[in-house]
């Protein structure tokens, strides 16, 4: 989900909140339906972004509280969904951002690894220098 889709939606999420904060409409609760809906849709989404498994235990976290969500919509505690849904976008946001550190630090151990390669081969290649002048050093004493 890309950082501007995901902003518009939570536009979208916070107009519908405000929208219905003045009180309890017969849509309000086919409107959170809708928006646990498409957090759960995120969720399948993180779970595809999170390629390392390095958030496991927050998507869990976050699953827990949509459908914590979906319990008190169906109790009429519309006011109390909103605060659960609103601390699922952050949740969301919280794994996204998790999931961008984790990706990056396997990147870098990557790239140091490569690093530290390429030092060894560094090292070999001047030792081996340094043998072939000696040689060269000795061959050359030994032909005066």
């Amino acid at each position: 989900m890309t950082a501007r889709l995901r902003r518009t939606l939570q536009v979208l999420l916070v107009a519908a909140s405000l929208a219905a904060a003045g009180g309890a409409r017969a849509g309000e609760e086919d409107d959170l339906q809708r928006q646990i809906e498409t957090q759960r849709t995120g969720v399948a989404d993180l779970e595809r972004l999170d390629e390392l498994k390095a958030t496991s235990d927050e998507i869990v976290l976050l699953r827990t509280w949509l459908d914590e969500a979906w319990t008190l919509r169906s109790k009429h505690e519309y006011d109390q969904v909103r605060e659960v849904l609103d601390r699922a976008l952050k949740q969301a946001d919280l794994i996204r951002a998790k999931i961008t550190v984790s990706k990056l630090r396997a990147q870098a151990q990557k790239r140091e690894s490569a690093l530290q390669d390429t030092r060894t081969k560094i090292a070999r290649t001047k030792k081996s220098l340094a043998d072939t002048t000696l040689k060269k050093k000795v061959l050359e004493g030994g032909a005066q």
